[in-house]
């Protein structure tokens, strides 16, 4: 039934492509970026979820009741 209504439907057949080379180029662009990354922007994004930050969380040892 379903391959009925998508064989119907004309230019269905190029979605996957250009799915598959969109998830290829952002997934390039990340690899790349991530490559070209220097070790302190590393270090200072790796301690962002320990930072306590203005949403409200609370620093460390603070005891929230």
């Amino acid at each position: 039934m379903f391959n009925d209504i998508l064989r119907g439907i004309v230019g269905i057949e190029v979605y996957p492509t250009v799915s598959l080379l969109l998830f290829v180029a952002v997934f390039a662009v990340i690899v790349v970026r991530v490559m070209r990354m220097d070790a302190s922007g590393v270090r200072r994004m790796a301690a962002l979820p320990l930072e306590p930050g203005d949403d409200g969380s609370a620093a460390e040892g603070t005891v929230i009741r």
